[in-house]
């Protein structure tokens, strides 16, 4: 996968799911993601995961591209704590707000990765 990276830590006692996106998020790379994503999943089948999809280099994606996200985040939304994003973008802020009507998640935006672990950090405090 070009674009998208896909990488799971524990953090904290809390799972983490962490993609990373450079460029435009194409439907291609998008399904290739989303069975990795699932086949994760399915090998941690009983544990719940905070989701961060880093996107400070993204530029763009394919509107089909979002929608196959939607879908896999309705799909899989029982292995779903949280959702945040990492961008400055208005443009990719804008699609993450689009994907929060369509799933039961609000979705959070933050400028740098550093905020989602200080937002556990002090919600354990």
């Amino acid at each position: 996968m070009k674009n998208t990276c896909l990488v799971s830590i524990k953090h904290h006692e809390r799972y983490y799911l962490i993609f990373t996106f450079q460029g435009i998020l194409t439907a291609k790379e998008a399904t290739k993601a989303i069975t990795e994503w699932k086949k994760l999943f399915e090998e941690k089948k009983n544990e719940k995961f905070t989701l961060i999809f880093h996107a400070l280099e993204m530029t763009d994606y394919e509107p089909l591209a979002r929608t196959s996200w939607q879908k896999t985040i309705v799909e899989l939304s029982g292995q779903i704590e949280n959702i945040w994003v990492v961008t400055t973008s208005k443009l990719i802020m804008a699609g993450a707000k689009i994907m929060s009507m369509f799933t039961s998640f609000s979705i959070k935006t933050v400028s740098t990765e550093d905020k989602v672990y200080q937002y556990y950090a002090e919600q354990a405090a």
